[in-house]
């Protein structure tokens, strides 16, 4: 099928299943809900990172966590995380990471607004626009793996599942994930609050569901989960939108989310899907 026939019927999904009806199951609802309450930038970006980088496994179960930890605080995040109370708050353990570890970790996300004002501030030092945004996100990483390494070495294991590298070459997908909220303009999902940063540089925040769904749709030939496949997945969704590629994200995910998509297991589903004139699995199993 011609390009845009499949940049159509990704538009249709988007259209059919808007991702705003979708934020109260996201953990974009609890930046968003700093923003729309118009709290300071450094705020919005504190909740924003603790939100995404507890963003892995059960979606209902990290949620929870997240929103617990709102309520502990009342809600007064970015006071807890830059005062002298950190140390001391009941920080929920999730899966892999301890309470403390991830006390560690927003107390370190709370030091680096603290020296300089805002995340924003670290990415931008290593940004490059005519570049890859993976020296932004690795300025950051650095800025604060730095100020947890001050008060504990060597980093828990907790700790580093929650700041993967940039750097190493995986997919990093809960750092993609943090971006795009900040960067993406304003559509009742994303924030646009990094106003500087283009976001026809951003890269897919990449799973295996969006990597499989990918392939079938001819976006990616790379069977690795990286970097660089999330760049070639990105790279041709630009072909479609030049200055958004990444608005395709939620059409991708969608069918996932809504548990519609088997890549090709189950003909019923694959029958009633919008993306199957387009998709290699649908193909495979029709009659």
């Amino acid at each position: 099928m011609s390009k845009p026939d499949m940049k159509a019927l990704l538009e249709k999904v988007l259209t059919d299943f808007p991702p705003v009806k979708r934020t109260t199951a996201d953990p974009i609802q609890f930046p968003r809900w700093f923003f729309e309450q118009k709290r300071p930038l450094a705020e919005i970006e504190a909740v924003a990172v603790f939100s995404a980088m507890l963003a892995y496994g059960s979606a209902a179960q990290f949620i929870k966590k997240i929103e617990e930890t709102m309520q502990k605080c009342d809600r007064q995040f970015l006071k807890l995380i830059t005062g002298s109370k950190a140390d001391a708050f009941a920080w929920p353990g999730y899966r892999l990471s301890t309470g403390p570890e991830i006390g560690m970790f927003a107390g370190g996300v709370g030091r680096v607004i603290k020296k300089h004002g805002s995340l924003k501030a670290v990415f931008m030092q290593g940004y490059a626009p005519e570049n890859s945004i993976q020296k932004g996100l690795t300025a950051l990483h650095r800025a604060l793996i730095e100020e947890i390494s001050t008060r504990q070495q060597p980093l828990p294991r907790g700790v580093r599942h929650l700041l993967p590298d940039p750097a190493a070459g995986g997919c990093a997908k809960r750092w993609h994930m943090f971006l795009r909220w900040m960067v993406r303009r304003e559509d009742g999902v994303d924030m646009g609050v990094w106003s500087e940063v283009d976001p026809a540089r951003l890269l897919i925040p990449l799973d295996r569901h969006i990597s499989r769904i990918a392939r079938n749709l001819g976006l990616t030939s790379r069977n690795a989960d990286d970097w660089k496949t999330a760049e070639e997945i990105s790279q041709n969704l630009r072909k479609f939108s030049p200055d958004d590629p990444i608005k395709y994200d939620f059409a991708l995910c969608h069918l996932g989310i809504a548990g519609e998509c088997t890549h090709g297991k189950d003909q019923t589903l694959c029958g009633r899907c919008l993306l199957a004139p387009v998709c290699k699995a649908a193909r495979k199993i029709r009659p």
